[in-house]
């Protein structure tokens, strides 16, 4: 019981760390390229990061740290309504590799939907929600430089 219970708190500041490290990465991306699809993050997102980031040198209740996870999804949400806007056709690999996070976040949703407390299954899907924002960030990029090129 005492290993169980070790090996869940292990694994919640490991999704704590990773969840912090994936906000940071965001943030640095988001906040130094302003000109770039969405710009930069609301007051708002910034401090729902930094709450985030807290986690891991916080002992946070589990309550707390979901809550933060999806604050953290709804803000990568609204990145990626911003970034699919701006960004134009995908190149097929990457449509494709699009679609397959997406089904990955269709399947993290219907177990959420059976655990929604779960900081694991949240971390999940901020992480697969950054690798979609990747995505579209580096596609629009590729766009911006051609145009910038002409």
């Amino acid at each position: 019981m005492l290993d169980h219970r070790e090996t869940s708190r292990r694994r919640r500041k490991t999704v704590a760390w990773l969840a912090a490290a994936a906000s940071l990465v965001l943030v640095v991306g988001l906040v130094l390229r302003p000109d770039g699809p969405g710009g930069a993050l609301p007051d708002r997102a910034l401090e729902q990061v930094a709450a985030t980031q807290d986690v891991a040198g916080a002992s946070q209740s589990n309550e707390d740290t979901v809550s933060e996870l999806i604050a953290m999804s709804q803000i990568l949400e609204g990145q990626l309504r911003n970034l699919r806007e701006s960004t134009g056709s995908i190149p097929a690999d990457s449509a494709a590799y699009v679609a397959e996070l997406q089904d990955l976040v269709a399947q993290v949703d219907s177990e959420l939907s059976m655990t929604p407390d779960s900081v694991n299954l949240w971390g999940q899907r901020v992480n697969l929600l950054l690798d979609l924002a990747q995505i579209y960030q580096h596609q629009w990029e590729r766009e911006y430089g051609r145009m910038a090129s002409l």
